[in-house]
């Protein structure tokens, strides 16, 4: 039991020291995580979209030189005169053809010097004739690819001039080999305005790459998609397949997407911005997770913080409890002893604290409860002894006068033998009576002492009444207070008897109730009654001192529910004792005249 109370009271200690510790660090660091995730979340969507501002700046640059690119033939007006002649067979070709188209060549193959993007290029006269260039592969022309109903084509004339650039197309206008290009076109125009051509050139996306590797951001992501939405550029393909669906109608802001990979789904934000010139969008971002690494060493240091607590907390509260349950247990067993009424405090140890201080105060409050409760003792003890000795000064005159003067009308009227007699019975009556305050007597002692008062009654009142005796022979061991039964036949003699002619008849009997552990006995006579069914032997009444004093005098010995009661019923007026069977040896010796109380 006592173990089991130090584990209890370790167990308070520990889970205290927890919350007093663990839960503040938890929460300044939960609120620093929050914190600093949302300033980082924030610097770095501004950071982002000043590289994103950059970059889409570079691509616009860069798509702007292929736009200056495509106006070179203007410069060159024998390329115009090639281009305005009907288109002739090269069999038919003169001197200014031949030339012409030299020219045309020199045009073509010096497209890859000026930006090594480009990959070549063709020119679609209006005349008829084609021509292109290839930097690599097969340069040979291919004469089933027809480019008069692709959509760019068809833009590049809509424009009248103006640059045309396309996504990422599959090129098949040479032989032997398509590959991926971005297709910018231009409609060549004579001093007329009249249509001579189509320009085309074929751009690498490579210059994309190599815009977001001079950008040093490993962990940055980046995806560009063209004026249909098609890929132009991804660093991460599944990444940029759910950006299709992102910003389709908005000019810039931020995103959110999660992407699943073979190591589970991985959260990606960022911003992105649409080109006002080539209507393209750029998509940034960087993993949520390597974003808030940082942030999250924040939490780690915390879980560590609440561990270390939670270990400094068992160590702590396994020291108190062991400092602080030995006093604290011997106080619960000191309490424990004086709720059984043993006032002995344990004597204070240990170096002074707060706990020596606790036991010191303690010791003193139960060394004067001790006092107090003796002097209680002593002052009730003192009191009870007053009540008997007024009890028995109360009833000695009153039994006295009554016996001394039947003895004087005796000799008075008879002066006879029977006054030996009566002295003898009155000399047994008086020796019984200093008994009052000193011992129990037993219930045939008793009965043999109310037998010689009834028969000096019955000298004085001869023929007045007659006693019937009913005592079972198990109840005359029972010890009771001496001459308690002579006051009740007294007044069933004196009381019963007035304006009676006839013999008044008085039936003593006793009974024993194992149950409850009870001996009743009963005065009752068949004389005259009192109105009611029972009569309240009350402390402040007047009346029926004699049997009040009875009742008062079983009350001090034995306590609640013993008494006297005195009822009417079947015509009979009954006086019933109620006193326990077995007694404590307290109350067979020592001070017998004082109850009990515990101690």
């Amino acid at each position: 039991m006592q173990k089991l109370s130090n584990i209890r009271f370790q167990t308070k200690l520990f889970v205290v020291f927890i919350l007093l510790s663990s839960i503040p660090a938890l929460l300044i660091g939960t609120m620093a995580y929050r914190k600093s995730s949302m300033m980082l979340q924030a610097r770095n969507e501004q950071d982002l979209n000043v590289i994103l501002a950059q970059l889409n700046t570079s691509i616009e640059r860069q798509v702007r030189d292929f736009d200056r690119f495509t106006m070179i033939p203007y410069y060159l007006p024998d390329t115009f005169s090639f281009l305005n002649k009907p288109y002739l067979a090269k069999e038919q070709w003169g001197t200014a053809e031949i030339h012409a188209q030299r020219t045309m060549a020199r045009l073509m193959g010096a497209y890859p010097s000026i930006n090594s993007s480009i990959k070549g290029l063709m020119i679609y006269g209006m005349n008829g004739t084609v021509n292109g260039y290839r930097i690599s592969g097969n340069t040979v022309i291919n004469p089933n690819e027809k480019v008069m109903n692709e959509d760019w084509y068809q833009q590049a004339l809509a424009e009248r001039g103006g640059f045309v650039i396309t996504g990422v197309r599959e090129i098949n206008q040479f032989k032997d080999g398509a590959f991926p290009a971005l297709i910018g076109s231009r409609l060549l125009m004579d001093e007329e305005y009249q249509p001579l051509a189509v320009m085309v050139i074929f751009i690498s996306p490579d210059f994309i790459p190599k815009f977001v590797e001079t950008l040093e951001l490993p962990t940055v992501k980046v995806t560009v998609l063209d004026q249909n939405r098609n890929v132009i550029y991804a660093s991460d393909p599944a990444l940029a397949a759910r950006q299709l669906s992102i910003g389709a109608n908005e000019q810039r802001g931020r995103w959110e997407a999660d992407v699943s990979t073979n190591q589970g789904q991985e959260g990606y934000s960022g911003v992105f911005l649409e080109s006002g010139y080539l209507k393209w969008k750029v998509y940034l971002g960087v993993n949520r997770e390597e974003l808030l690494a940082g942030s999250r060493s924040i939490s780690y240091f915390t879980f560590l913080v609440a561990v270390a607590a939670v270990i400094c907390s068992a160590a702590i509260s396994w020291l108190l409890a062991r400092r602080l349950s030995r006093p604290i247990n011997r106080l619960i067993r000191s309490m424990r002893e004086v709720e059984q009424g043993n006032f002995k405090a344990p004597v204070p140890v240990g170096e002074d604290n707060e706990m020596r201080r606790l036991e010191s105060s303690y010791h003193r409050m139960v060394s004067r409860l001790d006092k107090l409760v003796h002097s209680i003792e002593e002052k009730e003890r003192q009191k009870r002894n007053a009540e008997l000795y007024a009890l028995r000064a109360r009833i000695q005159p009153h039994f006295l006068y009554n016996t001394l003067n039947s003895i004087r009308m005796l000799a008075i009227l008879q002066r006879s033998s029977h006054i030996a007699k009566l002295l003898q019975s009155l000399a047994k009556l008086l020796q019984a009576n200093m008994k009052l305050d000193s011992e129990l007597v037993l219930l045939d002692e008793e009965i043999r002492l109310l037998k010689d008062y009834a028969a000096l009654m019955d000298l004085r009142y001869t023929g007045v009444f007659r006693v019937h005796w009913v005592i079972p022979h198990e109840c005359l061991q029972v010890p009771i207070p001496p001459m308690l039964l002579q006051p009740l036949l007294e007044n069933a003699i004196f009381h019963g008897a007035k304006g009676l002619d006839r013999t008044l008849r008085i039936f003593i009997t006793a009974r024993q109730d194992a149950e409850s552990g009870t001996l009743f006995i009963e005065i009752a006579d068949d004389g005259t009654g009192f109105t009611g069914k029972e009569i309240l032997l009350r402390e402040e009444s007047a009346d029926h001192i004699g049997l009040r004093n009875v009742h008062e005098r079983i009350l001090l010995r034995f306590g609640e529910p013993y008494g006297l009661s005195l009822i009417r019923t079947d015509d009979l007026t009954k006086a019933i004792v109620k006193i326990p069977l077995k007694l404590e040896a307290s109350e067979t010796g020592g001070d017998r005249d004082v109850e009990s109380v515990g101690r």
